[in-house]
Order: C-alpha cells, then sequence, then structure tokens
C-alpha cells in the first residue's frame, strides 16, 4: 500500500472553498479522478474544470439538489469511493441577535446537506461494500463559541450524525469520520480580529496556527488505502491541548 490515489474516485463538496480546493489538488495530484460541488464562486470553479475537475453548481441547503449532485456524480465516474464533505458557512451573531434565517442556512449546509449527500450515496457504497464518508467538524462544535451557536450546534450535530452513520454502515464496509480543523485561515476566518490570532498562537502547544495544507494533507491519508479499519473518530487537527 502507498499514499498514492492512483483509480480513486473522489466527491469533494465545497470544492472551490479553502479546504475543499485543496483536497481537490493534492488528490487530482495523487492520481484520483475529482468531482467537486461549489455554490458561487465560478472563477475558481472554471480554473478546476481546466484541470480537468468534473464541476456541478449546487446549493446543498435544498436536499434535492444534494441527491441530484450524487446522482450525476455517480452517472460521471461509474462509482466513489469517498465523499468528503467540506460544504460551508458561518452566520455569527450572539443567538440572541440571530435570526431564524441565519440559525436555518447554517444548519441546512452544514447538517441537512451532509445528510443527503449521505443518504443518497450510501447504497452504491454498500452495495459494493466499501467507501469513505469523511466530514469537516470544527472545534468550535466541540468546545462551543461565542457568537457561532448555529454553526457550534451544527457541527456538534455533524459529530453526532457521523458516529451513528459509522455504526450503521459499518456492517458493509463503509466507514464514516469527522476531521475538526483548528483555526487556521481560510474564508471564514479573514474578518478575525488581529488579537483572536495572537490568542489561538499563544494558545497552541507548538506556538503555530495550524493550516489548510495541514487539514488537506491529512484528508488525503484518510482517502489513500494506509488508512484503513478506522470508523466513527473524530480527528481534532489542532496544536491546542484541550
Amino acid at each position: 500500500m502507498d499514499f498514492s490515489l492512483a483509480g480513486k474516485r473522489i466527491l469533494v463538496t465545497g470544492a472551490t472553498g479553502a479546504i475543499g480546493s485543496a483536497v481537490v489538488e493534492i488528490a487530482r495530484e495523487s492520481g484520483a479522478w475529482v468531482g467537486g460541488s461549489y455554490f458561487s464562486n465560478e472563477e475558481k470553479a472554471r480554473e478546476l474544470k481546466a484541470k480537468g475537475v468534473v464541476m456541478v453548481r449546487t446549493d446543498l441547503r435544498r436536499p434535492e439538489q444534494g441527491r441530484e449532485l450524487i446522482r450525476q456524480m455517480l452517472e460521471q465516474a461509474g462509482h466513489l469511493d469517498a465523499l468528503v464533505y467540506t460544504a460551508g458557512n458561518t452566520r455569527d451573531r450572539t443567538l440572541l441577535k440571530m435570526t431564524d434565517s441565519e440559525w436555518e442556512d447554517v444548519m441546512k449546509l452544514h447538517l441537512d446537506g451532509l445528510a443527503s449527500c449521505c443518504r443518497a450515496l450510501l447504497p452504491s457504497m454498500q452495495e459494493r461494500r466499501q467507501g469513505k464518508l469523511i466530514a469537516i467538524g470544527s472545534q468550535s462544535g466541540l468546545t462551543g463559541r461565542v457568537g457561532q451557536a448555529n454553526y457550534s450546534a451544527a457541527k456538534a450535530a455533524t459529530v453526532g450524525f457521523v458516529k451513528s452513520l459509522a455504526r450503521e454502515a459499518g456492517r458493509f464496509g463503509v466507514t464514516a469520520n469527522v476531521v475538526c480543523p483548528g483555526f487556521i485561515e481560510s474564508k471564514m476566518t479573514r474578518g478575525t480580529p488581529p488579537e483572536a490570532w495572537e490568542r489561538a498562537k499563544a494558545a497552541s502547544a507548538l506556538g503555530t496556527i495550524s493550516s489548510v495544507e495541514v487539514v488537506a494533507s491529512f484528508i488525503t491519508w484518510m482517502l489513500s488505502d494506509l488508512c484503513f479499519g478506522v470508523t466513527g473518530q473524530v480527528f481534532q487537527l489542532d496544536s491546542r491541548i484541550l
């Protein structure tokens, strides 16, 4: 066994985001066939299409579009060896100021979108008796964060969902795991005040802040044959000791 993903067929949702696009690039360079979904970043989507990535514009807050995404990808690829669900958003506000739409928008994309994709893909994976489901979680879902009741709730629910899924699908040879990045530079954290970056660095056992590349490399290892027999786990990619 090696780190090569040659012959693997992988779908990455949120493929134009920071983590998603990094996973797409490494997986593609490692020999995988890669499909991706995106919602609004047409420029990045065109760039990935030019590199041979099969891209589909999808609003994963709508379950029927999640199901249609899986249908199209299975039609293109024949089967999928893995789903990496990185699609995400934030609508930060303290709970008492948060609107119903801000709550629902985050819950629908992070949780409902994940569920609709997994429900549509599982029959194919179970029939083949193999497959990997990887969801992006967050430290916020494990510890909570001020102004992120919706995001933290969605990510905590992601952990519960994936753990249940791992139990249900394990007898068919399908694994399900969660990867929880720490504080990293991305579109979601770009507007974070400088003092927050300093606090994150000070809290790190290594005195550093994690990167998108670290997260993407770890996920690529999970997609490879080097990672087997691991399911229902929550991997915390953070140099803080919680």
